[in-house]
Protein backbone atom coordinates (compact mmCIF):
# COMPACT_ATOMS: atom_id res chain seq x y z
CA UNK A 1 0.00 0.00 0.00
CA UNK A 2 1.33 3.42 -0.89
CA UNK A 3 0.54 6.89 0.30
CA UNK A 4 1.26 9.90 -1.87
CA UNK A 5 1.05 13.58 -0.95
CA UNK A 6 1.12 16.47 -3.42
CA UNK A 7 1.13 20.08 -2.23
CA UNK A 8 -0.48 22.50 -4.72
CA UNK A 9 -0.09 26.27 -4.39
CA UNK A 10 -1.83 28.84 -6.59
CA UNK A 11 0.70 31.34 -7.94
CA UNK A 12 -0.04 35.04 -8.56
CA UNK A 13 0.24 34.68 -12.37
CA UNK A 14 -3.01 33.69 -14.07
CA UNK A 15 -4.00 30.16 -13.15
CA UNK A 16 -0.51 28.81 -12.51
CA UNK A 17 -0.27 26.18 -9.78
CA UNK A 18 3.05 24.91 -8.41
CA UNK A 19 2.84 21.28 -7.33
CA UNK A 20 5.41 19.66 -5.07
CA UNK A 21 5.77 16.01 -4.19
CA UNK A 22 8.82 14.32 -2.79
CA UNK A 23 11.77 16.08 -4.39
CA UNK A 24 9.82 17.05 -7.51
CA UNK A 25 8.08 20.26 -8.55
CA UNK A 26 5.85 20.73 -11.57
CA UNK A 27 3.68 23.52 -12.89
CA UNK A 28 0.07 23.22 -13.97
CA UNK A 29 -1.72 26.00 -15.84
CA UNK A 30 -4.55 26.68 -18.25
CA UNK A 31 -4.20 27.88 -21.85
CA UNK A 32 -4.51 31.57 -22.70
CA UNK A 33 -8.12 31.12 -23.89
CA UNK A 34 -9.02 29.96 -20.36
CA UNK A 35 -7.31 33.00 -18.79
CA UNK A 36 -4.19 31.05 -17.95
CA UNK A 37 -0.62 31.78 -19.00
CA UNK A 38 -0.08 28.46 -20.83
CA UNK A 39 3.09 27.90 -18.79
CA UNK A 40 2.41 24.18 -18.37
CA UNK A 41 -0.05 21.37 -19.04
CA UNK A 42 -3.53 21.75 -17.60
CA UNK A 43 -4.84 19.33 -14.95
CA UNK A 44 -6.72 17.21 -17.51
CA UNK A 45 -3.54 16.82 -19.55
CA UNK A 46 -1.74 15.70 -16.39
CA UNK A 47 -4.54 13.17 -15.78
CA UNK A 48 -4.18 11.78 -19.31
CA UNK A 49 -0.42 11.71 -18.91
CA UNK A 50 -0.80 9.86 -15.62
CA UNK A 51 -2.74 7.11 -17.41
CA UNK A 52 -0.15 6.77 -20.17
CA UNK A 53 2.78 6.96 -17.75
CA UNK A 54 1.27 4.41 -15.40
CA UNK A 55 0.63 1.95 -18.23
CA UNK A 56 4.16 2.41 -19.56
CA UNK A 57 5.74 1.94 -16.13
CA UNK A 58 3.52 -1.10 -15.52
CA UNK A 59 4.70 -2.60 -18.84
CA UNK A 60 8.33 -2.14 -17.78
CA UNK A 61 7.64 -3.67 -14.35
CA UNK A 62 6.06 -6.72 -15.99
CA UNK A 63 9.04 -6.99 -18.37
CA UNK A 64 11.43 -6.84 -15.41
CA UNK A 65 9.58 -9.69 -13.67
CA UNK A 66 9.19 -11.92 -16.76
CA UNK A 67 12.52 -13.25 -18.02
CA UNK A 68 11.04 -14.37 -21.37
CA UNK A 69 9.58 -10.95 -22.24
CA UNK A 70 11.39 -8.26 -24.20
CA UNK A 71 9.62 -5.00 -25.00
CA UNK A 72 10.87 -3.60 -28.30
CA UNK A 73 8.42 -0.68 -28.37
CA UNK A 74 5.73 0.58 -26.02
CA UNK A 75 3.76 3.76 -26.65
CA UNK A 76 0.50 5.00 -25.15
CA UNK A 77 -1.64 7.76 -26.70
CA UNK A 78 -4.46 8.98 -24.48
CA UNK A 79 -7.26 11.25 -25.68
CA UNK A 80 -9.74 12.74 -23.23
CA UNK A 81 -13.04 14.45 -23.87
CA UNK A 82 -14.54 16.90 -21.39
CA UNK A 83 -18.07 18.20 -20.98
CA UNK A 84 -19.04 21.49 -19.37
CA UNK A 85 -22.48 21.55 -17.77
CA UNK A 86 -25.00 24.37 -17.36
CA UNK A 87 -23.98 24.86 -13.71
CA UNK A 88 -20.40 25.53 -14.97
CA UNK A 89 -19.05 22.25 -13.58
CA UNK A 90 -17.12 20.03 -15.95
CA UNK A 91 -15.61 16.58 -16.06
CA UNK A 92 -13.76 14.14 -18.26
CA UNK A 93 -16.55 12.17 -19.94
CA UNK A 94 -14.58 9.77 -22.13
CA UNK A 95 -11.05 8.53 -22.68
CA UNK A 96 -9.53 6.64 -25.58
CA UNK A 97 -6.31 4.81 -24.76
CA UNK A 98 -4.30 3.50 -27.71
CA UNK A 99 -1.41 1.19 -26.85
CA UNK A 100 1.14 0.44 -29.56
CA UNK A 101 3.52 -2.30 -28.50
CA UNK A 102 6.05 -4.66 -30.00
CA UNK A 103 7.37 -7.58 -28.00
CA UNK A 104 9.05 -10.91 -28.61
CA UNK A 105 5.88 -12.77 -27.51
CA UNK A 106 3.53 -14.92 -29.57
CA UNK A 107 0.32 -13.12 -30.60
CA UNK A 108 -1.67 -14.82 -27.81
CA UNK A 109 0.94 -14.03 -25.15
CA UNK A 110 1.30 -10.49 -26.47
CA UNK A 111 -2.45 -9.91 -26.06
CA UNK A 112 -2.32 -11.39 -22.55
CA UNK A 113 0.60 -9.08 -21.70
CA UNK A 114 -1.31 -5.98 -22.88
CA UNK A 115 -4.38 -6.98 -20.88
CA UNK A 116 -2.16 -7.47 -17.82
CA UNK A 117 -0.69 -3.99 -18.30
CA UNK A 118 -4.19 -2.52 -18.22
CA UNK A 119 -5.27 -4.66 -15.27
CA UNK A 120 -2.21 -3.85 -13.17
CA UNK A 121 -2.14 -0.11 -13.92
CA UNK A 122 -3.10 1.66 -10.69
CA UNK A 123 -4.29 4.84 -12.38
CA UNK A 124 -6.48 3.00 -14.91
CA UNK A 125 -7.98 0.82 -12.19
CA UNK A 126 -8.74 3.93 -10.12
CA UNK A 127 -10.55 5.68 -12.99
CA UNK A 128 -12.25 2.83 -14.84
CA UNK A 129 -15.57 3.03 -13.00
CA UNK A 130 -15.74 6.82 -13.19
CA UNK A 131 -14.79 7.53 -16.81
CA UNK A 132 -15.88 5.45 -19.81
CA UNK A 133 -12.78 4.26 -21.66
CA UNK A 134 -12.02 2.63 -24.98
CA UNK A 135 -8.74 0.74 -25.02
CA UNK A 136 -7.23 -0.05 -28.40
CA UNK A 137 -4.28 -2.42 -28.84
CA UNK A 138 -2.13 -2.02 -31.94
Amino acid sequence: MGKYIVHSTLRPAGTQVMNQTGGHSYLADEPLVAKGTDAGPNPVQYLLGAVGSCMSITAREIENSEKNLTIKKFKVDVTGETTTYSDESSKVTHMTIKITAETNLSPADHKFFLNEVVRQCTVHESLKGAIPMDIIFQ
